[in-house]
């Protein structure tokens, strides 16, 4: 008896129960003001809402309960993994329900994913405290109820890969070789300083299966493009039968420049506008020269057309389905 007496006692305690009346205080609002949010609520899904926060509820109190037992009575770290897995599931299971049962609430808005989440930890979080500080006492009670930051986990990933893949791509400015490159080639003895060694990474042709590898030295202090198409006219020039492709029968090739990145970075762009410098390359940079025409096949590569349309063809067949239809009408006549 008087251990019952004790576990009620413990319910008793003023700044528990305040904290309750609030908790209750702030579902009863924030009920309202999904309510309002929502539209058609009363029509589509009121019923199912409650049910799944008290329902929601309940599991949290079963839960409470789960944790009291020997297993965790001398160690209240293991208790609080325990309810930090249960609520790590029960976040991916909310996700999933979010989306399958509700179907979002008929809105695209983030704001209402993280609304209604909050709404079931604020539903889930009463009766998990009276439970647990009417088992354990409430010494622990507010440090237990850190494990529901577990709870909004699978919701915020997967919010932050929705948002991710909405980033549109990156769109990179190419470079063209100006149309009076053969005129304004060479660089002045002033430029040929700070040198470093790079290496061009590129198709010879728009033909080719390899890349090829060409070693060069450059100053650091003159735009990227412009050594660029110094070096692919001297290149051509030594270099008879083996030239690098700049043109075909549509006129200038357009180029972009990627640095090659270390393990742990990102694809850098090259502005050919920029200096070496600027461009952060280095002594032993590698640069990866593509045409984009060649980015565009290998993008198309592989993907067969399901029809296409072919205006002769077209015309053949239906002159052909004309000639039938007339020789029936004369065959029946």
């Amino acid at each position: 008896m008087s251990k019952i007496k004790k576990y009620f006692t413990n319910l008793f305690d003023p700044q528990l129960l305040v904290i309750v009346l609030i908790v209750i205080a702030i579902c009863i609002i924030l009920t309202m003001i999904f309510s309002q949010k929502t539209s058609e609520f009363k029509q589509k899904y009121r019923s199912k809402f409650y049910i799944y926060l008290f329902s929601f509820a309940f599991v949290y109190a079963i839960i409470a309960l789960l944790g009291y037992n020997k297993l965790f009575s001398d160690n209240n770290l293991y208790e609080f993994i325990f309810y930090q897995i249960c609520s790590l599931i029960i976040g991916i299971v909310h996700c999933y329900v979010y989306r399958a049962y509700f179907e979002k609430f008929d809105s695209k808005k983030p704001k209402n994913e993280y609304l209604f989440a909050l709404l079931s930890f604020c539903y889930a979080s009463v009766p998990f405290m009276l439970i647990y500080t009417f088992l354990n006492g409430s010494a622990l009670v507010y440090l237990m109820l850190g494990h529901f930051i577990i709870f909004f986990i699978p919701t915020f990933l997967n919010d932050t890969f929705n948002r991710a893949m909405a980033i549109p791509p990156k769109v990179y400015v190419t470079w063209q070789f100006p149309e009076n490159y053969k005129e304004s080639i060479g660089l002045s003895d002033e430029e040929w300083r700070d040198m470093v060694v790079l290496t061009y990474v590129m198709d010879r042709d728009k033909e080719a299966t390899k890349y090829s590898y060409y070693r060069a030295k450059g100053p650091t202090r003159i735009d990227f493009g412009r050594l660029f198409y110094n070096f692919v006219v001297d290149y051509n020039q030594r270099h008879p039968g083996k030239e690098i492709q700049i043109e075909d029968e549509n006129g200038l090739f357009k180029w972009v420049f990627f640095l090659q990145p270390k393990w742990y970075e990102s694809t850098k762009y090259i502005d050919p506008g920029l200096t070496l410098n600027m461009n952060g390359i280095e002594e032993n940079s590698v640069v990866f020269c593509m045409r984009t025409e060649q980015i565009l096949d290998e993008n198309k590569k592989d993907r067969k057309a399901d029809f296409e349309y072919d205006k002769e063809k077209d015309n053949k067949k239906t002159k052909e389905s004309q000639k039938k239809s007339q020789d029936q009408q004369e065959s029946i006549s």
